[in-house]
This record gives structure tokens, C-alpha cells and sequence, in this order.
């Protein structure tokens, strides 16, 4: 018979989970930088600076790593967000807070984010669900708070098109930003809300014709 191998995150200690974690955040940027299936766990255990039994100890395997940190990133947008925005007065603020909230997760979270965005897909299909069952409910709350913008006017499907949009300006930047740079994580923060919420607040609106030159 098999020995599991791995112990149970929910009854691992203080200590115990900062040496996870720390497995976890060097995994992370192997993964991210040269991908989940050309990395060994060898490669991750020379650079948690322990043994490969070591790493065993905590995680059953390489996808168990992969695992957590998606759903640890996930999580980490998730934590408290609702509450959070219960004390957010307006849409325009609510906006805000979720834009700069996301933004600066990934500016102090640059290869778990990679990593969730690049190679979730490695996941078996029961995982790879219970992330996006979470993501799910992250991209929820935000089309709640959406669903208040003057430009939603009620329509179910206008207020899906606001959120991916929305989605799609916060995470394209995992594809070129570096947090490092000159440009601060405020500053495109301030950016991506600028030119959002001036298209939700003075939409122009499209006549469905194309003029010819």
C-alpha cells in the first residue's frame, strides 16, 4: 500500500507553515520562470535550500505545490473582500479599492500570479476547478460592485462585459509590468482606473455604423 506522503495543511503549525510557505514562494518562481513541467523537484528543493524528502514532508508532490500556491493566490484577492467593501462608500471607490487591491496582490505576489495565470491548467481537472469555482466567486463580487455603474443600466449581459473588461485591464499587466520599475503599482493602479471609470461614466455611444473614408 502507497504512503501518503505530505502533511495536512490544516494542522500544520506556525512553524510548519513558514517553511511551506517558503517552499511554495521559490516554487513559484521556477514555475513561473521556466514552467511547471520543465521544473524538477529536485530544482525546488536545491533552491528551498532542503532535501528532497524534505519538500515530501510537506507536499505529496509537485502538483500538490502547485496547488496551493493558486489557491493560496486566489485566497489572497478573496480575503476580506467583501467585508472590505462594505465600508466603501460608492461605485466609484468600490472600484478603486478592488482595482488597487488587485494590483498591488500581484506587485507583492509577481510569481504565484504568473504562476495561477500560466499554469493552473497543469492542475488535474478536480483542482483545476476548485480554483476556478474560487476565481468564480472573486470575479462575482467585483460584478456586483459593477452592477451599480451608471453604465450597467441593468443588463446582465453589459455588466459581464464591464467585469471581463475590468479583469482584462487588472491582469494584462502580468504579461510586461514590472513592480521594480519606475512605474509604482499606484500609479497603474491610478491608470487602469482612470481610463476605466471614464469609459463606465461617459460611455460614447456606438451607432453601429462604420464610415468609409
Amino acid at each position: 500500500m502507497a504512503v501518503r506522503r505530505g502533511i495536512s495543511l490544516e494542522k500544520a503549525d506556525l512553524k510548519q507553515m513558514k517553511r511551506i510557505n517558503a517552499i511554495a514562494k521559490v516554487s513559484s518562481q521556477l514555475f513561473a520562470e521556466k514552467g511547471f513541467l520543465e521544473t524538477s523537484m529536485d530544482e525546488i528543493a536545491a533552491a528551498a535550500k532542503v532535501t528532497k524528502g524534505g519538500i515530501y514532508h510537506y507536499f505529496g508532490s509537485k502538483t500538490d505545490i502547485l496547488y496551493f500556491i493558486c489557491s493560496a493566490y486566489v485566497e489572497l484577492d478573496l480575503e476580506n473582500l467583501e467585508h472590505a467593501l462594505e465600508s466603501v462608500e460608492g461605485v466609484n471607490e468600490k472600484i478603486w479599492f478592488i482595482i488597487y487591491r488587485h494590483i498591488n496582490h500581484y506587485a507583492t505576489h509577481v510569481f504565484s500570479a504568473k504562476t495561477l495565470l500560466n499554469e493552473a491548467y497543469n492542475l488535474p481537472l478536480r483542482r483545476f476547478r476548485e480554483v476556478k469555482a474560487r476565481e468564480k466567486r472573486y470575479f462575482s463580487i467585483v460584478s456586483g460592485v459593477l452592477s451599480q455603474s451608471p453604465a450597467a443600466g441593468d443588463r446582465k449581459d453589459v455588466i459581464t462585459a464591464l467585469t471581463f473588461t475590468l479583469f482584462g485591464m487588472m491582469n494584462w499587466p502580468y504579461s510586461w509590468y514590472d513592480p521594480k520599475g519606475s512605474l509604482k503599482p499606484e500609479e497603474l493602479s491610478r491608470l487602469v482606473y482612470d481610463v476605466f471609470t471614464s469609459g463606465v461614466n461617459g460611455p460614447v455611444p456606438a451607432t453601429g455604423e462604420v464610415s468609409t473614408p
